[in-house]
């Protein structure tokens, strides 16, 4: 798990209300008037009041602030923490509904604040934020009797990326049929630009089917049902769950190794377990899981 950045995240102090406004809503009544200090001293100071609620920092700060006439300096800050903190909250909640709904709002939000107190944002735009949340729950203790609550929190994640990401393009048949036999050795083959390999020793594609607001079907799921290994994408505006056998899975992280394809010949073929790549190939190409190629 990735730990809390050594370099605090940077908070321009003349843009932060401006930064806030633009994120959740217009924070009534505070009002932050900078006084004279070096820059990157005031920005470090305010965010280890409002984040680490120090209290030397928050002593220090009201020196170099001046509240709204109706709060002070401390009182303005707590209100701005717990707006930033809920904005923070319901973004993850957006994010990983499936998760929410496992083990509900409460411990969800309280998981959400732990997160956020030791990761917080180093974007304006929420929809960066939470890419952390996965690796932290693998080691959160409160939900260590879920081991697969983190592989579901990264199928979440990604499932988003891959939505909102840029679109894939088709392999380009007709390029690829012109190229000399004798520079076949030499191709490198790309998957979608826009996809992603998730290998989870538990079912985490069945909790996260019947968990989603249209499902119809079984309401259980067994952990004995095993692991699974997916290939998520997108063709134009329609997601792909795909769940590739063994042999089609060492294919395609070959591929996304970006592996010459006489490499990725030779290895597969000559292992104890022969893979056939060769009739492999068109297979990949008809499903739209390669997207391009190049020496």
């Amino acid at each position: 798990m990735k730990d809390k950045p050594e370099t605090e995240p940077i908070i321009v102090a003349t843009e932060v209300q401006k930064w806030y406004d633009n994120n959740f809503h217009v924070l009534r009544g505070v009002n932050l008037t900078v006084r004279k200090m070096d820059l990157k001293e005031l920005q470090q100071l305010f965010f280890q009041a409002m984040i680490n609620q120090d209290a030397d920092s928050i002593e220090a700060l009201e020196k170099n602030i001046a509240g709204a006439k109706s709060l002070t300096p401390e009182a303005g800050l707590g209100v701005y923490r717990g707006s930033v903190i809920g904005g923070l909250t319901k973004g993850l909640t957006s994010m990983y509904p499936v998760c929410c709904r496992l083990v509900g709002e409460q411990f969800f939000n309280a998981t959400a604040i732990s997160y956020i107190y030791r990761f917080p944002s180093l974007s304006p735009d929420i929809g960066d934020y939470g890419a952390d949340f996965a690796d932290f729950l693998a080691h959160f203790p409160p939900a260590a009797q879920l081991p697969y609550l983190s592989d579901v929190a990264r199928l979440e994640w990604y499932w988003e990326q891959v939505f909102k990401g840029e679109d894939n393009k088709s392999l380009d048949i007709q390029a690829l049929s012109a190229v000399n036999q004798g520079k076949w050795n030499d191709l490198i083959f790309s998957l979608p630009k826009n996809s992603v390999l998730l290998a989870s020793p538990y079912p985490i594609h069945r909790i996260w089917e019947m968990n989603q607001p249209n499902y119809e079907g079984t309401e259980e799921v067994s952990l004995s049902e095993g692991g699974v290994k997916i290939f998520l994408w997108r063709k134009g505006y329609e997601m792909r769950l795909e769940l590739p056998n063994d042999e089609e899975w060492e294919l395609l992280q070959a591929f996304a190794a970006q592996e010459s394809f006489g490499d990725i010949c030779y290895n597969l073929i000559t292992q104890s377990s022969p893979i056939d790549v060769p009739s492999l190939l068109p297979i990949f190409v008809q499903r739209g899981w390669l997207s391009g190629f190049s020496f």
